[in-house]
């Protein structure tokens, strides 16, 4: 029995997980959507505001990361009434705000003017829990992550979008659940990280690398 030559056998693994391989990981620049829209009291159901990204090349997500300005017009925000969530293609949600402060014995929430905010699993902080009473809150948090206000759970934070392709409808969703208090969402950006699509020619390369070995033991074999 001829048994094939250990290149012939790496070349065939290599095509083999060329299939299937992917580039490295990169962080795309961040993607700005600038609105200065109005949210009006009682605005539920939310407003939606869409990102249709084609230009990725993510093929697999490890990190979202938003980047939020909503903000107090007139008279200024209440930032306990407001709710923001991040969905993509109609199917998965983030939660990123939902009535900070509220919890089993606060119904109310924080009364600060809104957010300039970068929201990022990989942050410190909650961004529910950030106790601030006055102004614009700036830095970095963790996203809410609660269906629930009152709850401790948080089921839907950014990293739910992972292993989904960067490309596809990315919806910002902004609600005002209370009266008195009004905010303009002033813009919103979308930065992402994750695997690469392969390169073209990296299924060719190994490929060719194959059939070279494959001709190469022939005519060995021949001889």
């Amino acid at each position: 029995m001829n048994l094939l030559p250990r290149q012939l056998l790496l070349g065939a693994a290599l095509l083999a997980a060329a299939t299937g391989v992917r580039g490295g990981v990169i962080t795309e620049t961040a993607r700005v959507s600038t609105v200065n829209w109005d949210i009006a009291d009682l605005q539920d159901p939310p407003l939606s505001f869409l990102q249709h990204i084609t230009d990725s090349s993510i093929a697999s997500l490890t990190r979202v990361e938003v980047s939020l300005n909503l903000v107090g017009r007139g008279a200024g925000g209440f930032a306990g009434e407001m709710f923001v969530s991040l969905n993509k293609d109609l199917s998965l949600t983030s939660v990123l705000v939902n009535q900070v402060g509220v919890s089993p014995t606060d119904s109310i929430g924080l009364p600060y003017n809104g957010w300039n905010v970068t929201l990022s699993d990989l942050a410190a902080s909650d961004l529910h829990t950030v106790v601030q009473t006055s102004g614009v809150l700036s830095g970095t948090y963790q996203p809410d992550g609660r269906t629930d206000p009152t709850s401790s759970l948080r089921p839907e934070l950014l990293g739910v979008f992972n292993g989904g392709a960067g490309n596809g409808d990315w919806r910002l969703n902004v609600a005002d659940l209370g009266l008195g208090g009004n905010m303009r969402l002033v813009s919103w950006s979308l930065t992402l990280t994750g695997e690469q699509v392969p390169e073209p020619g990296t299924y060719g390369a190994c490929a060719a690398l194959l059939a070279v070995t494959a001709a190469s033991w022939w005519r060995a074999r021949r001889r």
